[in-house]
């Protein structure tokens, strides 16, 4: 629209003498022309990025693909990016699974992104190292087994998570209680992350299939708020099978 105003106002001003002038008013024209599609072309796409319980991550590395812009999230979360209409935002940082967003024309200019952080105690000092969660996470109520194995010789999913985590109860109905009862009125039994999913149930999981399982206790788990005081069992599984 700045455009278009100064343009008219050229006009107003100007007479068509000769050819040099007529040269001069279509170069004026298509350089209206390419700043006018250029800005057509241009999205603005803005939002949020939070992890789990809704927990504004900063420094998380934000990306468009075809337009080349790069920024990265505030200390609340918050982005703005500059894209094409047909791109893509790419949200990725160390101890988090990358996401991406496919942009086209139709899609909202407020984009609002939830990663999936992998709590190993490796990706949790690395991520109190970076500033993306604060110090109180870092405790040794972080259990977990070894990823590369072969967990085929148990039984079933309960015995494998019997085997290698102390103090758990696991009732016939699949609730697995960690360390007692925590909740007075709600459900007592942990929560079940699969493949950054949460699910109701785990008795469908092959240990063939198991890579590895984590168990997050106390300061760990409440990043996955009130059911998280409970425990919460991260399970991943080999090559997709969920």
């Amino acid at each position: 629209m700045y455009l278009f105003l100064m343009l008219t106002r050229i006009l107003n001003k100007y007479t068509i003498k000769n050819m040099k002038d007529m040269r001069t008013l279509i170069l004026l024209l298509l350089a209206f022309s390419f700043f006018s599609a250029n800005a057509q072309e241009t999205k603005i796409i803005t939002g949020t990025v939070t992890v789990l319980n809704n927990l504004p991550i900063s420094g998380i590395t934000v990306k468009a693909k075809k337009s080349l812009t790069a920024t990265s999230t505030d200390s609340l979360g918050r982005y703005t990016i500059a894209c094409k209409p047909k791109d893509y935002l790419v949200f990725q940082s160390q101890a988090f699974r990358t996401s991406q967003r496919t942009i086209r024309k139709s899609t909202p200019n407020t984009i609002d992104v939830k990663l999936t952080f992998e709590p190993t105690p490796e990706n949790v000092e690395m991520a109190i190292g970076y500033g993306y969660l604060p110090s109180q996470y870092r405790t040794q109520a972080i259990e977990y087994i070894e990823r590369g194995k072969n967990y085929c010789n148990y039984t079933d999913i309960y015995e494998l998570i019997r085997a290698h985590f102390n103090g758990i109860n696991i009732r016939p109905d699949g609730c697995i209680i960690v360390r007692g009862p925590n909740s007075v009125y709600g459900s007592n039994c942990a929560v079940y992350v699969v493949d950054g999913r949460t699910v109701d149930e785990i008795d469908y999981i092959s240990t063939c299939d198991v890579k590895e399982i984590s168990l997050l206790k106390d300061g760990s788990a409440a990043i996955y708020g009130c059911q998280g005081a409970n425990g919460v069992f991260l399970i991943n599984l080999k090559d997709g099978k969920n």
